[in-house]
């Protein structure tokens, strides 16, 4: 694995002039107020939100939290790319949390910096998608058009980026069933004596969530019984037409069976109305959930691109692995991101909060 990406640190090297933002030794993300996106470009003239991270190997233990974390692959599980813990003995069991893309981007280490900030608060994450170019390690990266009143209309497609080193990542779309079949893997790994992870996780406390396109796939996987808590983060199910976008009778339905499965705690995460294509599919969801706990946020000047690209994941990393942690681990340290009147997202001034069946 050293080698694969050795051969392709010249990427991030011919970066340099767009700034770099190092992912370890960061103190805890703030809540507030929301990132300011830098203006660099890569190479292929795509924006680079945060800058580019510096180059770390796979397994380069990163992450602010207790046990920092490594990236990997498995032959068993081709189509995904996994996060844990370096020291799996420090670390204790370990509670499973399956990742789908933004973008449904078939590469697993789109997210690193996010999902490698989770594993090193003690889980085994695990993303959809094989491993893709260093290049992609940035996050999401363009922030989808939204409709505001009296501005612009909508922007004609970007034409393909010749020799785009990143194209057959980016074309490959994640599904569900990448997501499923990792959750089987984990669970067969605990029983497997020949597995590092052999009797070291917690197959009672398994997780899901996805940014975007993943948070719909996260709502798809939402009726498998093995899950315990999910996450939809800059995303949502539409049901209805509003906010410059149209929903048909029969998208509204095929939503209100998906999110009829949801049997979990689950929190949805978007940025505001004016920055993030998503905000109405949030809201769409949180008032069509009736029947579990639910937990609605979202972020005034929040783009759609979150915070997944910032050090160590930024603040969004900080809410998620609070609300892991709560859901799958019982740490009542976390749930105080969210429970009470008084919840630390509830006294951020620039954060909107809306609950179900909490409290």
């Amino acid at each position: 694995m050293k080698a694969r990406f050795a051969s392709i640190i010249f990427v991030l090297t011919a970066f340099a002039g767009v700034g770099v933002m190092a992912q370890s030794s960061q103190s805890q993300a703030p809540l507030s107020p929301p990132p300011m996106l830098g203006t660099g470009e890569d190479l292929q003239g795509r924006p680079v939100p945060f800058g580019v991270p510096p180059y770390f190997t796979a397994d380069t233990a990163l992450g602010s939290g207790p046990y920092p974390a490594v990236m990997a692959t498995d032959p068993g599980l081709p189509e995904n790319v996994f996060y844990h813990p370096a020291d799996l003995e420090a670390a204790g069991e370990l509670p499973i949390v399956v990742w789908g893309n933004g973008g449904c981007v078939h590469a697993g280490n789109r997210f690193r910096v996010f999902l490698t900030e989770l594993a090193s608060h003690g889980f085994l994450v695990l993303s959809a998608g094989t491993m893709g170019h260093v290049a992609l390690e940035v996050g999401p990266q363009e922030n989808p058009w939204v409709s505001v009143p009296d501005g612009p209309p909508r922007p004609p497609p970007s034409p393909p980026i010749e020799n785009d080193p990143t194209a057959p990542w980016r074309s490959t779309r994640s599904n569900v069933d990448h997501m499923r079949a990792a959750i089987d893997w984990a669970v067969a790994q605990n029983t497997n004596a020949e597995s590092a992870f052999y009797g070291r996780l917690d197959t009672e406390a398994v997780g899901a969530g996805g940014q975007s396109c993943g948070g719909g796939l996260t709502t798809r996987l939402a009726g498998d019984e093995r899950l315990k808590a999910i996450g939809i983060f800059n995303s949502g199910t539409r049901l209805q037409s509003r906010f410059g976008r149209d929903v048909t009778e029969e998208q509204a339905a095929t939503g209100r069976e998906r999110l009829d499965a949801v049997h979990t705690p689950t929190v949805i995460l978007t940025g505001d109305r004016y920055l993030d294509s998503a905000y109405g599919g949030g809201h769409d969801t949180f008032d069509y959930l009736s029947d579990v706990p639910v937990f609605h946020a979202w972020q005034e000047g929040l783009t759609h691109i979150g915070t997944y690209g910032a050090p160590n994941g930024g603040s969004i990393a900080r809410i998620a692995s609070d609300w892991y942690k709560w859901h799958l681990k019982g740490d009542q340290q976390a749930a105080r991101m969210f429970a009470g009147d008084d919840c630390l997202l509830c006294q951020d001034t620039t954060w909107h909060v809306q609950k179900k069946n909490m409290d």
